[in-house]
């Protein structure tokens, strides 16, 4: 009795494994459910701050914004690169057509969600935009590639706007595509050394080269891990690995809205001296609680900055993947403190940590403002300044508190009046001195007051 019971025991765990075995087989092949998704469509509550930092301008890379027509424009440009790149590479179209047939399979799994493009048309998409792109980044790496009838390279606002949609999250190709097509090209005769190999990730920096501090990082082994451009520029903009910062001696922890340190302008009148420096680290930013010094590289402000910032926050956030730290969303967030008004904004460039070549003061303001909105609704977990924003709001207490020396109160103090006369002087300038005009008649109506006051004293003087 007990071996017949043993025996329906057996065959019931073979086919509970063998059920369970033919659903992870439809998981395994269900892109949807693919742990490798690394490309995402954006939310639409982000969307709603401003659509166009997520959405392509010229060109579409991938599945998600194929078939746009207003993007159709660039099609023929796409099959004229390639056609180029065919004819150097010396490559047929069919063995170009088998790698995408391979990979076809393994591009669907990295995009959230499911796509509808059926599988020779997806393979079409990686051959056109995937060649597209190697294309582009040789002829920027290598100027003698270019094609002399190519008008791509002599009109800066196209270049702009194609460094603008290759920097959205739902415009990306995974960078192993890339890496596949870039194998059949030889790159010997082009090198100037050819012991050193040109990778993707060299053609990648080359081309977002004044995109934030790109162009000061040197790569890195770990930015091989890279997926996309997207992730390439996040792992670029991280601390270093093995970087310990004076903050990561505080413990991290959730920041709300009240635990905000002051903007800039709040921050100079409390005594703090803003520094700029040219380190090659976005996060390297560093206070000094004796001398009041808060030390933060300099960073350059343009068009590319808001889809630069936003897409890179949105990855950090929607990715599902290795991303527990809010590094670069608190590098944001820390920006977006210091300046809130326009005149943050000028104090900044003032002293060097801002340079802007985006717009007016007022327009600078507008979009840090504007950066997390849709994103930061309850605060970041394991905020990476956290205790810079503690360091920055004693610092400001201690100006009123007793227990510290008086020495050190004064230090405070005659900063503080420095600062004010500092202030008086530039508005002064800003609205009584800004022109001849205006100083002429300030001139002449101190002259009348003199003459006045001369008048009612002699005045004064005849009837004694």
């Amino acid at each position: 009795m007990e071996s017949v019971n043993e025996g329906s025991q057996t065959v019931q765990i073979e086919i509970l494994v063998s059920s369970f075995g033919k659903k992870f087989d439809k998981l395994s092949e269900d892109p949807s459910f693919s742990y490798a998704a690394s490309i995402y469509e954006v939310p639409q509550k982000l969307r709603k701050a401003n659509e166009g930092a997520y959405t392509p301008r010229l060109v579409s890379i991938g599945p998600l914004h194929h078939g746009r027509w207003q993007l159709q424009d660039m099609e023929p440009f796409k099959l004229r690169f390639m056609h180029n790149f065919l004819t150097r590479s010396k490559v047929d179209l069919h063995t170009i057509a088998e790698f995408a047939a391979k990979e076809e399979s393994f591009v669907r799994g990295c995009y959230e969600g499911t796509i509808t493009l059926s599988p020779n048309r997806l393979a079409e998409v990686i051959m056109l935009d995937g060649i597209f792109i190697v294309a582009l980044l040789l002829d920027v790496y290598f100027i003698q590639l270019r094609d002399e009838n190519e008008t791509i390279f002599d009109t800066h606002w196209v270049m702009q706007d194609l460094m603008h949609d290759m920097l959205l999250l739902e415009n990306q190709m995974p960078i192993r595509i890339m890496e596949g097509l870039l194998s059949f090209v030889d790159l010997s005769s082009l090198n100037e050394s050819e012991m050193v190999m040109v990778t993707i990730y060299d053609l990648a920096q080359k081309f977002f080269k004044i995109i934030g501090f790109t162009s000061k990082v040197p790569l890195a082994a770990h930015h091989s891990k890279a997926r996309h451009f997207v992730e390439f520029l996040l792992f670029l903009h991280d601390p270093p690995e093995g970087y310990v910062s004076s903050f990561d001696k505080r413990p991290r922890r959730q920041v709300e809205s009240t635990d905000f340190c002051q903007n800039a302008t709040e921050l100079v009148k409390a005594g703090v001296v803003l520094r700029s420096s040219e380190s090659n680290w976005l996060h390297e930013i560093s206070f000094s609680y004796e001398d009041g010094v808060l030390t933060i590289p300099e960073l350059t402000i343009d068009a590319l900055t808001e889809p630069f910032f936003k897409n890179l926050i949105a990855f950090e956030h929607l990715g599902r993947y290795g991303y527990f730290s809010k590094k670069f969303t608190s590098y944001v967030m820390l920006l977006e403190t210091l300046i809130r008004t326009p005149g943050d904004v000028d104090i900044l460039v003032e002293v060097g940590i801002i340079e802007n070549r985006f717009g007016s003061s007022r327009q600078v303001a507008a979009l840090f403002n504007n950066l997390t909105r849709g994103i930061l609704t309850e605060g970041v977990y394991d905020f990476y300044f956290y205790g810079l924003f503690m360091e920055l709001k004693y610092y400001r207490r201690s100006l009123l508190n007793p227990g510290k020396g008086s020495l050190y109160r004064w230090r405070i103090i005659l900063r503080v009046m420095s600062y004010k006369w500092n202030e008086w002087k530039w508005i002064l300038g800003r609205d009584y001195f800004s022109n001849p005009w205006s100083t002429l008649s300030i001139v002449a109506g101190f002259l009348l007051l003199v003459l006045t006051l001369i008048q009612a004293v002699c005045s004064i003087l005849q009837v004694a």
